[in-house]
């Protein structure tokens, strides 16, 4: 693994298509970069990348990532909006403990957000985690960008947005119901979660998927990358990739689904 600077980070940063006022979608792979010279610690790491993104995108930019808790259904556990831990990694534990930011009140598929838009994106959202009102569709009727750091560029979570829009047969809105505490309250509220049935969901077949999302994003010219130590940066627009996402479920339901013959007639979901 190669080692990188901050003066690295920044320079490779200015070289994608960051303006002023934008807001950026961050998702975060940043230990494929290597080790970082000037780290005296994990925090480090993510305090640059911060700084450094918000030195472009200025005191009116916004910066969310996801800031999910899965140990919450998986485990039965209470969930607090401010003390509650993510399960999304060190990245967004960084942003949920930064003094100022706001989270959303998913109880499981939360997002974090920085900066001018956080309270636009993170409050007041529907109870569906990618449906109407959610931070994700907020995002995407914003105009945001995706940032990937080190991620494959395929990958963000965008595509459940559309693929929640499209109806697709072989995800569902699960119940969502678990002990929600909000200002020390106890918060009543239900959510759904669109979640895809837990035996549909394959490994090779996700794989296969996100090289033919890859191939379509490279064709259409929507990404922008840098290099930064051992890995890369990716930068496109959230509309540019659902529009892919569009195409691709509007020519076939089951486009983003490689092995179909799951789908039997009488057995569940094809009834």
């Amino acid at each position: 693994m190669r080692n990188y600077n901050r003066k690295d980070i920044r320079r490779s940063l200015k070289k994608l298509k960051i303006k002023k006022n934008d807001l950026i979608y961050v998702n975060p792979e940043i230990y494929k970069f290597g080790n970082m010279e000037d780290a005296e610690n994990r925090n480090d790491y993510y305090k640059a990348f911060y700084e450094e993104i918000f030195n472009l995108i200025g005191k009116n930019g916004t910066i969310v990532s996801n800031c999910y808790s899965f140990q919450v259904l998986r485990y039965n556990k209470k969930y607090n909006n401010k003390t509650t831990t993510s399960s999304s990694g060190n990245w967004s534990e960084y942003l949920r403990t930064l003094k100022g930011s706001v989270r959303s009140d998913h109880p499981v598929f939360s997002v974090i957000a920085s900066g001018r838009l956080k309270n636009k994106i993170c409050k007041n959202n529907s109870f569906n985690n990618y449906g109407a009102d959610s931070p994700y569709e907020r995002i995407l009727s914003l105009n945001g960008k995706i940032l990937n750091l080190g991620m494959d560029p395929s990958l963000n979570p965008f595509k459940h947005v559309i693929e929640f829009r499209q109806g697709v047969p072989y995800c569902y809105n699960k119940y969502t119901k678990v002990k929600n505490i909000k200002n020390g309250k106890i918060n009543n509220k239900t959510y759904s979660s669109f979640v895809r049935y837990m035996d549909l969901n394959r490994r090779n077949e996700t794989n296969i998927i996100n090289k033919k999302i890859k191939r379509m994003m490279y064709k259409a010219k929507i990404i922008s990358e840098s290099k930064l130590g051992s890995g890369n940066l990716y930068i496109y627009n959230v509309r540019d990739y659902c529009k892919i996402i569009n195409r691709i479920l509007t020519n076939d339901i089951l486009g983003l689904i490689d092995n179909k013959v799951i789908f039997k007639k009488g057995i569940y979901p094809f009834k």
